[in-house]
């Protein structure tokens, strides 16, 4: 019965309600043919017969991952294990539902297991998100060769290595996996963001400015692609479209702590400290161990004249951080107001001559480019950072 079209599956089901073995065979059905808001009445309809049916409740679960409702996904999932069902497809959804929450960690426990992963290949691919998202990347990069290994084709196991391949700065590497996923999806996300965040690095500002706005046209939800974006048009000096660009991918990734920390720098530029506090605070409330989060507070209290305030503050982003850019950048603002005007240019020199280490090079250069930004508005070399 199972092979009938949809509608006459649901006139079958009209007559025979009580009956849950057809109930879900009209739902498999309604899967089929994605036909979502059916395959939820028909779902609700024997979730209100049958609530603790474990089945059900993994056809719900399923049902509300495609409604992107994750919570609700992640608790009738939980719910459908604990009833006793043990099947891979019901545990590979419950694992994704909690990637797609945020809990990484969790879903990455829940993905250790041998037996999902050969039932559903998928869950390598998953597990390769997980770490990816953790920071543990040579983990993902070995993790996602294997999983090349059981489905080459895979214009999504292709894209994700060359993104982690690009942030690895494995350029030539990255390049082959990002024309491997482009010849099977020329719409590839992580291809499109790795493509476009080498030509970002290689300076080309005019191809990566269009590959990133092809990036956001075709995945409006992708908040990297918004904060590449927005990265160029502020290495460009187009402050405030870059601001847009900046809003867009904090609203997609709002607990991406380098996403306020360039927000709150664009807002400096523009003048606006408390608009940059606001957004420094946000990065607070994620994680306030980060050493760059403190070290942009303390560049706030700098500006203001706090100085007991601001090397309070540095002294905490320096244990936290060693390297901490944001504190040598408010350490740079109080020689200043001292009116060690020399001294303050030297530090600055050196500061932007350095080299940074990989990580640091984000925060690196949102210190260069506001300190470009306001010799440019004010006219003269060494121009001196004030509250505007």
């Amino acid at each position: 019965m199972s092979n009938m079209p949809l509608d006459a599956l649901l006139r079958y089901l009209g007559q025979d309600p009580g009956n849950l073995s057809l109930r879900k065979d009209v739902i498999r059905a309604a899967f089929d043919a994605a036909q979502w808001a059916p395959a939820r009445a028909v779902i609700d309809g024997g979730l209100a017969q049958a609530p603790d049916d474990p089945a059900l409740l993994a056809y719900s679960g399923f049902a509300y991952l495609q409604a992107r409702r994750y919570g609700d996904a992640e608790r009738v999932l939980s719910t459908a294990i604990e009833r006793g069902l043990d099947a891979p497809e019901p545990r590979y959804n419950l694992a994704f539902a909690r990637f797609a929450l945020g809990r990484h960690e969790e879903a990455l426990g829940e993905l250790s297991n041998a037996n999902l992963c050969a039932a559903v290949p998928l869950a390598l691919l998953l597990r390769v998100r997980c770490l990816h998202h953790l920071q543990r990347h040579e983990e993902a990069i070995t993790a996602c060769l294997a999983y090349l290994q059981v489905a080459p084709d895979s214009a999504d196991g292709h894209g994700v290595l060359a993104l982690l391949l690009q942030e690895a700065g494995r350029v030539e590497e990255a390049e082959a996996h990002v024309a491997a996923a482009f010849a099977r999806d020329p719409q590839q996300l992580e291809a499109m963001l790795a493509f476009a965040s080498i030509q970002q690095e290689a300076q080309d500002l005019a191809t990566a400015r269009s590959c990133f706005a092809k990036l956001v046209e075709i995945h409006p939800g992708c908040g990297r692609g918004w904060l590449g974006l927005g990265l160029v048009e502020l290495t460009d000096l187009r402050v405030e479209v870059a601001k847009q660009r900046i809003e867009r991918a904090a609203a997609c990734m709002p607990l991406h702590i380098g996403t306020w920390h360039v927000l709150a720098w664009t807002c400096l530029m523009q003048g606006d400290v408390d608009a940059a506090e606001r957004a420094f605070v946000k990065a607070m409330a994620i994680n306030r161990t980060f050493g760059e989060t403190h070290g942009g507070l303390a560049a706030i209290s700098a500006l203001r004249g706090r100085g007991d305030e601001a090397r309070e503050g540095i002294r905490r982003a320096l244990r936290l951080d060693p390297r901490c850019m944001s504190a040598r950048f408010a350490e740079l603002v109080l020689l200043q107001h001292a009116g060690k005007r020399d001294e303050a240019r030297a530090v600055l020199e050196t500061f932007l001559n350095q080299r940074a280490p990989g990580r640091d090079v984000l925060f690196r250069d949102l210190v260069a480019t506001h300190v470009r930004y306001i010799q440019a508005r004010d006219g003269a070399q060494g121009a001196r950072p004030t509250v505007h």
